[in-house]
């Protein structure tokens, strides 16, 4: 520390300070709330969030992109696997979150009995 008058040194146990800056710019981790979702064949839509969480300084994105899931090793879709177009609209989208923005929700779209009507 320095007398502000004279701007000299001090002398003393009680002149010596250590600063310690933290950098807190931390973007930030995207994952999704919910590892696992149910709709019924009736509902006109699913709404997923992504959650942003550890830190959310700036502006990121990321792309999501539905994929119909299939059995290991085999090229043909899962028994129990939506399908595409059958059951629900594919989605391939870049999705931002601002500076300080948490939470995201992406609608997936599906396709009932109820829309053909």
């Amino acid at each position: 520390m320095y007398d502000p008058e004279s701007q000299q040194k001090l002398f003393g146990y009680d002149t010596h300070t250590k600063i310690t800056i933290l950098d807190e710019d931390f973007p930030g981790t995207l994952g999704f709330e919910s590892t696992e979702l149910f709709a019924s064949k009736f509902e006109e839509r699913i709404d997923i969030r992504i959650i942003r969480s550890e830190g959310s300084d700036g502006k990121i994105s990321c792309m999501i992109k539905t994929e119909q899931l299939s059995e290991a090793g085999k090229t043909e879709a899962a028994a129990n696997s939506a399908a595409e177009f059958d059951d629900y609209l594919p989605k391939h989208e870049k999705i931002e979150f601002d500076n300080n923005e948490n939470e995201k929700t992406v609608s997936i779209y599906l396709v009932n009995d109820k829309m053909a009507e």
